[in-house]
């Protein structure tokens, strides 16, 4: 059984939340091509986390407009990357540490999120999704993950999640699912894809992210005990030129 959140209780969750802690600070809200460096916006930060780049290739984050819900931010990626397809240049991404503090996966209840977002063109290779990370410790080293936990939202070209389809016609937040599981052969992290059936994509998503996280505990094996070291959402651009925006995100968790 599953329970799909309405839009009002949802916003009503997604309410104020602390202050960031300084060390997340990093830019005042506006725009960056760097690689890394993030900007912020209130709670949520925004980088372009261009792991893959290549040379001749850019991506640029910019934090603005009027979020279209609640408690939420508004940002945007212009991106130009070619190369291989199937090989991501960079994620693009939005994450509030303070709304999804570091902690075990049972010391969580709910975590409703709001993504809305589009993207300017149809000749693109990626994903857009969640993305988020599973450890023993919070202060783990580097990549070094024992479980990469992904939910798209939507396949962008012909790129494909990582190993083997394993589930069909799973129902989560109100949507229907099939997973994938397989090992990143470049970190050896053992990474679990949810892969929205949804025709075009789930452009205005709106749930309970636990639900995700619920079903690997029961169903495949995942430690609940094992803390939630980042969560994530955005973009992974393979190649293509364009813009993903991104009208409104929030995140809060009890």
């Amino acid at each position: 059984m599953y329970q799909t959140l309405s839009i009002l209780s949802l916003l009503a969750t997604l309410s104020p939340s602390l202050a960031v802690p300084s060390k997340h600070l990093r830019r005042a809200a506006g725009q960056t091509c760097e690689q890394f460096t993030p900007i912020t916006s209130g709670v949520y930060e925004v980088q372009n986390n261009a792991w893959g780049a290549i040379p001749g290739g850019q991506s640029c984050v910019k934090i603005g407009g009027k979020p279209s819900a609640g408690d939420t931010v508004a940002w945007s990626s212009t991106f130009n990357w070619g190369g291989e397809a199937s090989a991501i240049k960079a994620y693009p991404n939005a994450q509030a540490v303070s709304k999804t503090p570091c902690k075990p996966l049972n010391e969580y209840k709910t975590m409703p999120s709001i993504f809305n977002w589009s993207v300017s063109t149809t000749t693109i290779t990626g994903d857009v999704a969640y993305d988020a990370f599973l450890n023993p410790e919070c202060n783990g080293p580097g990549d070094k993950h024992i479980y990469e936990v992904m939910v798209w939202l939507a396949r962008l070209g012909k790129l494909q999640p990582i190993g083997r389809l394993i589930r069909y016609n799973i129902q989560l937040a109100g949507h229907s699912w099939t997973l994938h599981k397989g090992t990143n052969t470049q970190t050896g992290t053992e990474v679990f894809s949810f892969v929205a059936g949804d025709k075009g994509g789930i452009k205005n998503f709106q749930g309970d992210l636990m639900e995700f996280f619920n079903y690997l505990t029961r169903s495949q094996g995942v430690d609940a005990g094992l803390k939630m070291t980042t969560m994530q959402a955005g973009a992974e651009i393979g190649v293509g030129k364009g813009t993903f925006s991104v009208s409104g995100y929030g995140i809060s968790s009890t």
